[in-house]
């Protein structure tokens, strides 16, 4: 890495640091009145996953993780951020195969978490989102689905590239998304579903980006 990139990088993650230990303190002085607790655990949770984040930008070999620890990971951090920002009632549900454990754990926290905010915000009135993950023919297959209002037909060929959405601001969580996905040699496609609702589905082979755990 050019050593100017490299001292870039490490001065952005020292400074977001400093950010979240300010971040940090005001969560704790929240802490202290019963009112603001649920709060102050929100922000403590977030801020917490701000330090994982920004460790990743700098960490090459990232921890390996089931898909369900993966997935509880993501669900909290957007239902922290429902708590923070009085968001609608979103249900989240999951038919998993076991066993399934993610290499770069974090990266693909990363994806759950903006394939998740996506859908909430494509369900201003709450609604449920669902996963499933199987294992097909040498492929792992996770789907996840919302009962939005769908995506616009004329989008769905252009959905991931940066700076294309449906609201006025924003279009960077879905090619984040994809960004992520072709680094660990996988894919993603979009789709609307029968009846109502949006499904992102993430293809990837089985080896070397999952491994099952042998049964005791």
């Amino acid at each position: 890495m050019d050593l100017t990139t490299d001292l870039t990088l490490r001065c952005l993650v020292h400074d977001l640091n400093n950010v979240f230990q300010t971040l940090t303190d005001a969560a704790d002085l929240l802490s202290h009145d019963p009112r603001w607790a649920p709060v102050s655990s929100a922000m403590l949770r977030s801020i917490e996953r701000g330090r994982v984040i920004t460790l990743s930008l700098e960490s090459v070999d990232q921890p390996s993780a089931l898909l369900e620890t993966v997935l509880g990971n993501a669900q909290s951090f957007v239902e922290d951020s429902l708590i923070v920002g009085h968001g609608p009632r979103i249900e989240f549900t999951r038919d998993l195969e076991p066993g399934l454990v993610l290499r770069q754990s974090w990266a693909w926290e990363r994806v759950l978490i903006n394939l998740f905010s996506n859908a909430v915000r494509a369900m201003p009135d709450g609604g449920i989102i669902s996963t499933q993950a199987r294992r097909r023919n040498g492929w792992i297959q996770i789907v996840v689905a919302d009962e939005g209002c769908g995506i616009p037909p004329e989008l769905l060929s252009e959905l991931f590239q940066a700076n294309v959405s449906t609201k006025s601001a924003g279009g960077l969580g879905l090619h984040i998304v994809q960004t992520i996905v072709q680094q660990q040699n996988a894919e993603v496609r979009a789709a609307n579903r029968d009846g109502r609702g949006a499904e992102f589905t993430i293809s990837i082979p089985v080896e070397p980006i999952f491994t099952r755990i042998a049964k005791a």
